[in-house]
Formats: structure tokens, sequence, C-alpha cells
């Protein structure tokens, strides 16, 4: 006699419930896993680049400016290179008259770009877009003829000039065409520049810098520092867009809304941002509609003001590379 009993159709049932909830959380925990993992990565990355950058300010006495300021600029270059004779630069003047300092600070860009353009002829330094080409520039340098980032020229009084070799003094390990280094075309129509960051969902998205005077103070950072990093639709006026601000610890504004003090993060040093997973650093948020540069567009983490759910998964330096959600009240 066959005593053997069959499972129910409940029973199996009841099994196949479990089985479905046990892949599910498993399917969940490592998902987290692996977001986690993506997270830890771009930290370690971000904290190469902060490695870098106090390296700089040890060889040469302070951070590299982030081209937002191009009187910096030019001064930076005169610090870095006492022996700079820009009368060796391309387009220089002549005549005896002394250069003003816009004078300086073009003819340094207009060198920068075609240095680069021997490698990639479309690049561009002169336009809006050049502060994201910041990092590979001062922690790379030029590209020699394989690609990879080099350092500047060899002759202290042209830096800017390759021809006759490289000085070696690249801060990190960057490849131009690599994974951290790649030729980027700016959203808002400008010419292609040299950018640090990595592929997020196979899309390329940069890291910004922001450089804080090393003063501090409510100064420390500008309002108008600020990246169009993603074209979506309509003009630059469209809050659509995606816009890297420096982020504030507060704020204080005047009757007009404009700010007129507070308190910023890193506002001696720098700030390094990274729009984490999802790619995308954030919508510009206004209290008024204005137009992109308005003085009360800044992300102040104290309030909240300005952050949007694209801030929130945002990677930085002063964070502890951990997302921006993570230190909000």
């Amino acid at each position: 006699m066959n005593t053997k009993r069959a499972f129910t159709l409940v029973e199996i049932l009841t099994v196949i419930v479990i089985i479905s909830i046990l892949a599910a959380l498993v399917t969940l925990a490592v998902a987290g896993a692996i977001r986690s993992a993506k997270r830890a990565k771009i930290g370690w990355e971000m904290s190469q680049i902060a490695m870098a950058l106090e390296l700089y300010k040890g060889e040469f006495g302070e951070y590299p400016p982030d081209m937002f300021d191009i009187d910096a600029v030019v001064s930076h270059a005169k610090s870095r290179w006492p022996l700079l004779d820009f009368s060796l630069l391309p387009g220089y003047p002549g005549g005896s008259v002394p250069l003003t300092r816009q004078q300086e600070a073009l003819l340094i860009q207009r060198a920068i770009t075609q240095t680069y353009q021997t490698y990639h002829p479309s690049v561009d330094f002169t336009q809006t877009n050049a502060p994201l080409a910041a990092l590979a520039l001062w922690l790379g340098g030029f590209p020699n003829s394989d690609g990879k980032l080099s350092g500047f020229g060899a002759n202290p009084a042209n830096p800017f000039d390759v021809t006759t070799g490289y000085d070696g003094k690249a801060f990190l390990d960057l490849e131009l065409g690599g994974k951290r280094v790649r030729i980027y075309n700016p959203p808002n129509g400008g010419p292609p520049i040299p950018v640090i960051g990595n592929e997020i969902r196979d899309v390329f998205v940069p890291i910004v810098y922001f450089k804080g005077k090393s003063s501090g103070g409510p100064d420390a950072y500008n309002p108008l520092q600020q990246v169009v990093t993603d074209h979506q639709s309509g003009s630059l006026d469209d809050p659509q867009y995606d816009w890297c601000f420096p982020y504030a610890d507060t704020v204080t504004r005047n009757a007009g809304g404009n700010i007129t003090g507070g308190t910023w993060k890193n506002p001696t040093k720098y700030q390094l941002i990274h729009p984490g997973l999802d790619g995308k650093f954030g919508k510009r948020r206004t209290s008024q509609n204005t137009l992109p540069g308005a003085l009360n567009a800044v992300r102040v983490i104290s309030t909240g003001d300005n952050v949007d759910a694209q801030d929130l998964d945002n990677i930085m330096n002063f964070s502890d590379y951990k997302e921006l959600k993570s230190i909000l009240p």
C-alpha cells in the first residue's frame, strides 16, 4: 500500500510565496550592496583628487584656481612660474606699454588652448565652460603623444609650450580619453574641454571643483559660481537644466533677496562635488523667477533652501564623501 503523502496546492503555493519573498529580499540586499559599492568607489576616486590637491598646495603654496576668477588664474600663473615671460606667448601684442590684467589673462587662455589643440583641435579654454576643465588642467597639465597628462612645459619662461618637453609635474595619473578624463562637450553649445569624472549608467559626468578664498568669510565663494552640466530643453534660463552650485551652511539676504553674507562649506579650501548615482547635480531652484546666476540660487544645507531631490545623493569632500542627505538636518 502506497502511504506517501503528496503536497497540497496550498502548501505548494505557500512555498512559492516564501521563496519569492526570500528572492526579493536577496535582490534588494544585492542591489543595495551594489549601490553602496558604487558610492564607495566614487568616494575613493574623489579622495584621490583631494590628495592630489593637497600635494599641489604643498608644492606651490595654494590650491589651483577654479577658472571662474581670471584674475586669480593670472596671479596663480605668476606665482607658480616666477620667470613667466608673456612676450613668449602666442598673440603677444608687443610694444613697451605694460599689459593689462585682462590682456595677460587672454594670453594665458590662448596659450593653454593652442597647446591642447595639438591633441584635440576643437578644445577651447576661452569660453565660460573652462571651470569644468580646472581639475584636469592643473592636476594633469597637457597630454603627450600617448594622451597621458604629463604636466606643463619644461621651460619656466613659457610653461604652456611643450615642444621642448614636459616638467613632469602631474599630480594624478591621468590619461586623456581614459576612464577618468574625457573630452567633454558642454550642453551650452561651448567647445569641448578636458574634464575629470566617471561614468554613471553609461553617461560620463564631471566632478566639479569650486575653490574658496584663503581668507574665508562670507565671500569665500562667489554665488555666481555655477556650472551647467546637462542640457534638457529650452534656454539656459530654464530651471530644468542641471546646475552645480557651491554649498553654503547659512546665508543672509537683503530686502531684495540677494545674498549679503553667511557661511560656506570649506570656505578656506575647496568643494569637490559629484552628482551621485543619479548623474544629476540638481535643478536651479530660487525663491523668485530669476535668471541663472541670481544671487539667491545658492544651495543652503542648514535649511535645505534650493536643495531638491536630485541634490540629495550628491557626494562631496566636505561630507566625508557621503551623500548630501546624510548631513542635512
